[in-house]
Parts: structure tokens; sequence; C-alpha cells
């Protein structure tokens, strides 16, 4: 199997900035913090891979050490097999590195101009650069707007800019952080469309895509890794996920709250049915309700909602768990608190 990501327990560590007191009085110590811990992961060539996780959870530092713009503190990382801290140049010209800033083109030039600047940057000679700045505009379908000012592009536009950009050393390995942060719906659909059926499907390029989007993973990634304060949780493919929270057993109900014995009580009267995951959530009347799944391998799941409501806790709602990804997201995290 071939693959074009591939890292070993890989950290990086950032150290704290140090407030005057401390710099007085312990000048020689040093605070960190940990961005990433062990991380190990593989992509395969042709891959669209979703990283996710919490603000803060270490996507984009990671994302960063694999564009060689940040070094790890420990563990090795490889692009196409090249270590990213020895071969540099290597793997700058086998990746794209596209981000939701608009603040790194410049705004009073055109699209094509801003395009002929990052040309310039990656070295590329003016001939080559002019017909790759063709072949990504059209690509993006840009072609009739790239001689307008960037100023005047929309929010769509300007991130199929910075895609164009990404590509413009025809870039094996695309990077993509939070591509459809700033757009709306409609855009936002366009551009998901456009990652699957042209970047993976017809240019088969591999696709590292960073998103808080669960909607957005769901539709677009073959596999997801989900992060959350510098540590990998899991790595599986949606359809797995899914398989690993399904109902087989399982059902939810929502309770509306009556007192802090709520879960004794509760305990006390499940018998032959195991708590498997518990939250409070708002209910749709503005009330809050205890979200509790159960695991039973008794299937007259009626005779135990029963002997709940006959307990006296008021039932709102129970049904089998069918978990979403944003659910399923939701337990893989806070399991780790």
């Amino acid at each position: 199997m071939s693959f074009a990501i591939q890292t070993f327990n890989l950290s990086k560590t950032f150290a704290l900035p140090k407030r005057y007191r401390d710099l007085l009085l312990h000048p020689f110590s040093k605070e960190e913090t940990i961005a990433l811990e062990n991380v190990t992961i593989q992509v395969k060539k042709g891959e669209l891979y979703g990283l996710l996780g919490p603000n803060g959870a270490g996507k984009t530092t990671l994302i960063k050490i694999l564009c060689t713009l940040v070094l790890p503190t420990e563990g090795t990382a490889f692009v196409n097999y090249y270590d990213v801290t020895k071969y540099e140049k290597e793997v700058k010209r086998l990746i794209g590195y596209v981000v939701s800033d608009e603040r790194s083109f410049f705004w009073r030039l055109t699209g094509r101009q801003n395009l002929r600047f990052f040309s310039a940057l990656n070295n590329l000679p003016t001939e080559p650069a002019n017909k790759r700045i063709r072949e990504v505009t059209e690509l993006v379908e840009l072609e009739h707007d790239i001689d307008k000012p960037f100023k005047n592009y929309s929010s769509g536009m300007k991130q199929k800019l910075a895609i164009a950009r990404g590509m413009l050393t025809n870039a094996e390995i695309l990077f993509l952080d939070e591509p459809t942060r700033t757009l709306d719906p409609t855009a936002a659909q366009n551009l998901r469309k456009f990652i699957k059926e042209v970047i993976v499907r017809e240019q088969g390029k591999t696709v590292i895509l960073a998103t808080n989007n669960m909607q957005e993973a769901e539709e677009l990634c073959d596999r997801i890794a989900i992060l959350r304060k510098g540590k990998l949780l899991i790595c599986k493919s949606i359809k797995s996920l899914k398989a690993l929270f399904s109902n087989n057993g399982r059902y939810v109900i929502k309770l509306k709250e009556n007192g802090h014995d709520l879960h004794r009580k509760l305990q006390s009267t499940i018998v032959g049915a195991e708590i498997v995951y518990s939250r409070r959530e708002f209910s749709s009347n503005g009330g809050s309700v205890l979200r509790v799944e159960i695991e039973t391998q008794n299937s007259n799941i009626s005779e135990i909602i029963r002997r709940i409501v006959m307990s006296g806790i008021s039932v709102e709602a129970f049904g089998p768990d069918g978990s979403s990804l944003d659910e399923i997201f939701a337990k893989i995290v806070e399991k780790e608190i």
C-alpha cells in the first residue's frame, strides 16, 4: 500500500510567553503547552482524509508540520516518504496549503496578478507560470473573473482563488484548513462538490481536510481522525464509526429533570440494562432533559420504559439509537474528559 502521509509519535510543544514578573523572578524557568502528543497517522494516496477536533485540538499544528512551516519537537513525519525536517524543498514541491484567510492576498491586485506573484515565490518561470495559471483558473471556474480586483470577489470566489493558489505547483497533496468556514451554505456546498468530484476523483489528488463541520466531514471524507488536546483519539471511516455506535440493543431515552437523585433513581429502575452514555441537553420547549443511552439484551424496551414511568420519572421521548456524526463526535471527545 502506498502512503502520501505518515507520522510516527509526532509531538509538538510551544513555549508560553512570560509575564514581566516571571522574567524577573524566574528568568530561566520555562513553561510549555502541548499542541501535539504522540500522533501517528497514515494517509493513503488519493484519499480524502479528515482532521476533526475542538478548537485547540492540534489540527492546524499537524498540518503546519506536514507543510514544513513548523518543526516537530519529537517524532517523525513523511510526505511521499520524504522526511519533512530533512527534505523541505522536495516536500514543498509536492504540497499545496489552502487556508481561509483573505489577508494573505493583495486586495488591490487582480486574481491573475495575485497568482503571478505567488508563482514567482514558488520559482515558476514566467511562461510555465502563465500556462499553469490558465489551467488552475479554468479548473476552479474563475476564468471569467480572474482579471477582476480581488477586493471585488465574493467569499466563494476568494476561496476558489485560494485553492487555485494551492494548485499552482500541480501539488499531489492538498491541505485544506477549514475551507468553507466563511462561506454561505450554497457556496460551501458548491466548493465541497468541487473538492470531491474534481480535485479528488478527476485530478486524483490526496486531500487532508481540517474541519469542525460534521456534515462536511461526513459528506467528503473517506476516513476521519479525531483529535483532542493534541492527542489522536480515533481514526476510522464514517461507516466504521457509525457501526461502532450502532443501535445493536442501544436505546436513547430523554428524561425531564426532576432532582439531583435522578441518576440513582434511574440506576435502581432499569434492572437488566446498562447506562452507557448520558448528557444534559436543552429540550425543544426550552427546558432541560437528561439524554440517557442504555444497552440491553432485553428486546422488551417497553417494559423498561414502564418501570421508569412507574418510578415517577418523566419520559419526554425514547427510541433506538441512531447516532449522527455530531453525536458520535461528542461521545468520543467527552469520553476522554
